[in-house]
């Protein structure tokens, strides 16, 4: 599939400039609100697949929790950076694999306590982001935990970027009523002729409203315990406001914790952070449901 060779391409390509985002303020609150989503229903021995796991943002912290993690990655880079921070960790109880969250047929129904995608690997599933979730429901026995990109939060940025190429606002118009970001065809046409441009150019995706993403989640079984626009309140404030949080511990904690209780408002889950996934949804599998 064209798609999942021009995510091999990028996220291949990206592995050092994805671990220097995790320094950018923004993004590193948003990485700890979600931790802190993750340890309200996280158990030691729970069995956990990080489907999507990256350069093991979240991965490795589940597996010093002392979890049994399972790290997915469709980048063979990622997978290597991650292992290799493994190992000098001295961490064992993880195994990584190489697959596409479209398919993980080689995993039996129900067999994972805790699946988690974060970061948004569903939206860069399109254009089979529903059977991506339908995966990730069908191995998970008890929670589900996933982000996605939140259009409505993610459209001023896609305004900005095609700008940058042509006077015409056509493709975000279409972003904005279906959700789908396609590569426009003069820039597929350079990448025919030119494959490295798969390095740098963002990847198709697909970015969801809040109704849309429970509605799937639903219908695969669970039931939403929590729906949030992570980062929400950070992207409201300044630069110079957020380091000033970050100095300080205990008003690092109270920010945190008064940003879990905003960014989950329903004033406010179309919008979600600018530098990550903008919406992130708890779910945990309704009682009586087969796998």
């Amino acid at each position: 599939m064209r798609e999942a060779e021009l995510h091999k391409n990028f996220w291949n390509h990206h592995v050092a400039k994805e671990k220097r985002r995790d320094r950018n303020l923004e993004k590193k609150i948003h990485t700890d609100l979600v931790w802190l989503e993750i340890e309200r229903v996280l158990q030691e021995g729970m069995t956990v697949l990080d489907a999507g796991g990256g350069h093991g943002r979240y991965s490795l912290l589940l597996a010093e929790r002392g979890c049994e993690v399972y790290h997915l990655d469709i980048s063979k880079r990622m997978l290597k950076d991650a292992q290799d921070e493994a190992r000098k960790k001295g961490i064992s109880n993880i195994r990584f694999i190489e697959g596409d969250i479209r398919n993980l047929s080689f995993f039996e129904d129900g067999k994972f306590d805790l699946v988690i995608s974060l970061d948004a690997p569903v939206s860069y599933a399109y254009p089979q982001h529903e059977k991506a979730l339908k995966e990730l429901a069908r191995v998970s026995k008890k929670m589900l935990i996933i982000s996605v990109v939140n259009r409505l939060g993610q459209l001023p940025v896609f305004i900005e970027t095609e700008l940058r190429f042509h006077k015409s606002l056509e493709i975000s118009m279409k972003f904005l009523k279906t959700g789908n970001w396609d590569h426009p065809p003069f820039l597929s046409s350079l990448e025919g002729k030119m494959p490295f441009l798969s390095y740098f150019i963002f990847p198709p995706l697909h970015g969801f409203l809040p109704q849309e993403v429970i509605s799937m989640v639903e219908t695969n079984g669970f039931t939403i315990e929590r729906l949030v626009a992570t980062g929400t309140l950070a992207r409201m404030l300044s630069p110079k406001t957020l380091r000033k949080l970050s100095k300080d511990a205990n008003l690092y904690r109270e920010f945190l914790k008064i940003s879990l209780e905003y960014d989950s408002q329903i004033e406010v889950l179309g919008i979600g952070a600018r530098s990550a996934s903008g919406i992130l949804i708890v779910a945990h599998r309704k009682q009586g449901r087969k796998q």
